[in-house]
């Protein structure tokens, strides 16, 4: 095999399985509910989604900000300050997950009434509250694991990163059958498995650390606010992009709510799971492509820049086009693994089809991105992020069913995605690539 070729799967497949398993943890959530439970419990698992989904997106700003900054660094060979870049991001993820704790167990009723719980039922916005506290409680794990698979994987161990996922995943797929049909539990006893499942998934990526694999070390280190602003700065339009999936359920749920109830509410909680799992497939190539374009920059080299991207692009696509072919052809069996109900899977199966669409120019939309952010031209990758992932996005859901009718509301996401790849293309001709 080709040494380039090589580099590129060591770095994307464990990047697209890491992120896969940390968006299946919430998937398998839903099914466990949605099986054990029944559609209304589905759909109080999908309105603490936003909150859920919030909070990942903004801590993905501090280890993706961190390691382009590494990246970089460690193309100039600067290991010390590549150190001290790792270490700013880490603190800051973990205070920023204390402080998510507390407002999601303090004010776990507020916030899923905010997110349309008070315009349903009184047993689904109980249940969604549950949920939210439990999972809340479990924040600085979850939070902390996902930004160490961030860092093991740029530090010359993909392969761990994308084991200790695994090993969450698997702990959470056995507890959440051990406490939602023995144990009868609930949805509190899926949030739960959720948290245990995310500490074996944290205590297998330490093990990076406590062994000396790699150059970052866990180690005392001094705060320079600079670089606290670069890594926020360099991470911004990492969270701005995972921002989409919370604004994205956060729009339906309010619209969803109002005009149609509580079934409108569990069959996007189905398409949305569906979504995540896309998404973090589709994501993970280009924060697989993230590091080897940190380095490719620091060494000044703009033909491994460009190979790259031509590599990034036509692997998104080909990738899009097969799931989304995939989930047209198998509609209905895909909508039975979280419900069985007929009503639920009539309305999923036939909003299927239009919303999976997205999938084609969102794929495209998330290399553009990563390149941009790799390559220090912040700017606009964050105005192609925050068009996707919270503007154009937020606009077409509560438009279209005003103007074509609330059946068209599914066609919302791929409208704002050709729009966002539209500005996209001429943001990036436009820019030139600047060394600095």
């Amino acid at each position: 095999m080709n040494p380039k070729v090589k580099q590129l799967c060591s770095y994307i497949f464990p990047a697209v399985g890491s992120l896969f398993v940390t968006y299946l943890y919430n998937v398998m959530d839903g099914i466990f509910v949605g099986q054990g439970v029944g559609s209304a419990a589905l759909g109080a698992v999908n309105i603490g989604v936003p909150f859920i989904t919030f909070a990942v997106a903004i801590v993905a700003m501090f280890p993706m900000g961190g390691a382009t900054i590494i990246a970089i660094r460690m193309g100039r060979d600067d290991k010390a300050g590549a150190n001290q870049a790792f270490m700013s991001a880490l603190t800051l993820t973990i205070l920023t997950a204390v402080a998510l704790t507390i407002m999601g167990t303090v004010f776990s009723q507020q916030i899923v009434d905010l997110s349309g719980a008070r315009d349903l039922g009184d047993e689904m916005r109980r249940m969604s509250a549950d949920y939210l506290f439990y999972y809340s409680a479990f924040s600085l794990p979850m939070l902390m694991s996902n930004c160490l698979s961030v860092f093991v994987r740029n530090d010359g161990s993909p392969t761990l990163s994308f084991a200790g996922m695994c090993a969450g995943a698997v702990s959470n797929i056995f507890l959440d059958w051990l406490f939602i049909f023995p144990l009868q539990l609930g949805v509190i006893g899926a949030a739960v498995a959720s948290g245990l499942g995310q500490i074996v998934s944290l205590l297998v990526l330490l093990s990076h650390f406590i062994r000396k694999h790699g150059n970052l070390r866990i180690r005392r280190f001094t705060i320079q606010p600079a670089l606290i602003r670069k890594i926020c700065k360099r991470g911004a339009p990492e969270a701005v992009t995972q921002l989409t999936t919370p604004v994205t359920a956060l729009c339906y749920n309010l619209v969803l709510a109002d005009l149609v109830g509580d079934i409108g509410v569990s069959t996007y909680s189905v398409l949305s799971f569906i979504y995540s799992l896309a998404n973090a497939v589709l994501s993970g190539v280009a924060q697989g492509l993230q590091p080897l374009w940190g380095n490719s920059y620091g060494k000044r080299d703009t033909k491994e820049i460009n190979d790259y991207f031509r590599f990034g692009i036509t692997v998104n696509l080909v990738l899009s086009v097969l799931v989304y072919a995939d989930l047209v052809f198998f509609n209905e069996p895909t909508i039975c693994i979280f419900s069985q109900e007929i009503v639920l899977v009539k309305a999923a199966s036939k909003a299927l089809p239009v919303f999976a669409l997205s999938f084609i120019p969102m794929a495209l939309n998330l290399v553009y991105t990563s390149l941009l952010y790799s390559t220090k031209r912040t700017k606009q990758s964050d105005i192609i992020a925050i068009c996707r992932g919270i503007v154009i996005k937020a606009i077409a859901i509560f438009c279209i069913p005003v103007i074509w009718g609330v059946k068209a509301i599914w066609a919302a996401p791929f409208a704002a995605e050709m729009i966002t790849f539209a500005i996209a293309v001429v943001l990036t001709r436009k820019t030139k690539l600047i060394y600095q």
